[in-house]
Parts: C-alpha cells; sequence; structure tokens
C-alpha cells in the first residue's frame, strides 16, 4: 500500500461528509453544554471566520462555557436559544449584582433581554431595611447591600445608617428578583431565517469586510471524519510495517 491508494480515497471521503468546513462544525465544552455554532465559535481552536466578530466562547477547566465582555466582565453560558437570538447566562460565583457596577454591554453586539430597565441606587446600611432589593451575596456581617430605584423607591426610603455606593443606569430589575440569570439578545448577524428553514448560518465567502450571511444545510453526521481518522491511523500502522 502507498500513496497512491490514498490520494484515490481522499475524493470518496470527502463526498462522505468530510471537508474543510469541518473546523467550524458545532461543538460543545460539555456533553450536556450549549451548542456552540455560527455566529459562535471557540476561540484558539477554531478559525476566526467560523464565527462573528464580538461572539468568542471559549471553555474553563471545568469545562463551561464561558462569554467575557468587551468591559471584562465573565459569564457561563446556560443556553443558547439560536431561533430566538437569546443567550441565558450566569455569573460564575453566583452573585449577579456583583458586576453591575461595571457591567456595560455597549461595546459589545449584545443587549439586554428585558423590557422594563430602571436607574439604581446603591447603598451599604448597618441596619436592616424592609424594603429595596437585599442582596444577600454582597452583604456581609453587620451590613447589608441595597438596591433602590432611583426614581420611586428611594423618595419613600429611611436611609439613616446607610452610605451611598453608586449608581447604575439601565439595570433590568429581573437581575435581583431571577436568582443569577441573565438574558441577553443579540440582532446582526441575523440568522433566524435560516434557524426557520432548519438550517444553519455562517459567513458568505469572500464577504468578510462586508460580513455578509448566508444558510447552509445542516451536516447529517461526522461519521465521514470519524473513518477518515480510523483510516488514517491504520494506513500508518501498515505503512510502519511496509517500511
Amino acid at each position: 500500500m502507498d500513496l497512491s491508494l490514498l490520494c484515490l480515497l481522499l475524493p470518496l471521503l470527502v463526498s462522505h461528509g468530510v471537508g474543510l468546513e469541518d473546523m467550524c462544525r458545532e461543538e460543545r465544552c460539555k456533553k450536556h453544554g450549549p451548542a456552540i455554532r455560527f455566529p459562535f465559535r471557540i476561540k484558539e481552536k477554531q478559525p476566526d471566520h467560523c464565527g462573528y466578530p464580538g461572539f468568542d466562547l471559549s471553555c474553563t477547566d471545568r469545562k463551561e462555557t464561558l462569554l467575557e465582555l468587551p468591559t471584562s466582565e465573565k459569564l457561563y453560558v446556560n443556553e443558547i436559544d439560536y431561533a430566538s437570538q437569546l443567550i441565558i447566562a450566569r455569573d460564575p460565583d453566583e452573585c449577579l449584582p456583583k458586576q453591575l457596577r461595571n457591567f456595560s454591554l455597549s461595546r459589545s453586539p449584545f443587549e439586554s433581554g428585558y423590557k422594563g430597565l430602571s436607574n439604581y441606587s446603591f447603598f451599604n446600611c448597618t441596619s436592616p431595611k424592609g424594603d429595596g432589593y437585599n442582596l444577600d451575596c454582597l452583604s456581609g456581617p453587620g451590613y447589608n447591600i441595597y438596591a433602590y430605584t432611583s426614581d420611586n423607591s428611594i423618595s419613600y426610603t429611611d436611609l439613616t445608617n446607610c452610605t451611598k455606593l453608586y449608581n447604575r443606569s439601565s439595570v433590568p430589575s429581573e437581575i435581583f428578583e431571577m436568582k443569577n440569570i441573565l438574558y441577553l439578545n443579540w440582532s446582526m448577524p441575523g440568522c433566524q431565517q435560516c434557524e426557520k428553514q432548519r438550517k444553519f448560518c455562517k459567513l458568505k465567502k469572500n464577504s468578510r469586510a462586508s460580513r455578509e450571511t448566508e444558510c447552509y444545510d445542516k451536516p447529517k453526521s461526522n461519521k465521514g471524519m470519524v473513518f477518515v481518522t480510523r483510516f488514517s491511523v491504520h494506513f500508518e500502522t501498515i505503512g510502519s510495517f511496509v517500511s
């Protein structure tokens, strides 16, 4: 057996689903983790063209799917809904309010998945208060951290024994109510039409500058790649014996 046989077989293997686009195939950080495909990609594992700018993900040592925003906030991704273009994420330390001080989506491709946004003021209080949101994960022995809406509840609150920490604008109240769950939407690239057709989405060839997308049929299976791998190992083994 020599290389001429491999050259004859390669076109057949490619016809069984093995191609250059295999590097952009759907991935997961762990077995039951969210499916990762365009517009997302796993950075340092998949080429740039597999994803859209700003949609880089990574896998942690514990195989969690990690999204890092431009402002350095890090979130674990629980689920990605490609039809609705929605991410369901959580704070790695189970304390999402902790990230609010510097949290911003202005330089990311994402926007808040909540409709009602309010302005909040945060206070450190040495005595318990009966109103506002008590942020347990930020509080400690002898003090409690509270969040009050700047345009309503703060006007009727006794803030004696409290020190104001900072203000944050356009904050969804669900961050305090939903126990560490954050919803993020994206509008571009718009691949909903591909999802409706039960197809996948990708960048058009030679359109990286314009960032146009197109739909393509979902790969039927990855059996071709498995076969190629097994064949390559088998071929190398035989080749070593022949040598």
